[in-house]
């Protein structure tokens, strides 16, 4: 199995309007309760398909920043 971390941000993923679109109160739905940074380790198949399988949040990017560096 093949994986790697990605950094990710919470409005680029759209995860602000799928919990907003679900009904969850605006302090998720706004940026994720402060903690708009993300990491997410995926896995790539064969077929090139990723999945995520882990997912990792913090509130400012030079946090994110720091730990993607340990991951990647």
């Amino acid at each position: 199995m093949k994986t790697k971390a990605i950094k990710i941000h919470w409005q680029d993923e759209e995860l602000d309007r799928y919990y907003r679109k679900n009904g969850y109160p605006k302090k998720v739905w706004k940026d994720n309760e402060g903690m708009p940074f993300g990491i997410y380790t995926i896995e790539i198949g064969e077929d090139d398909f990723e999945s995520v399988l882990d997912c990792y949040w913090f509130s400012t990017e030079e946090q994110r920043d720091k730990a993607f560096e340990e991951v990647a």
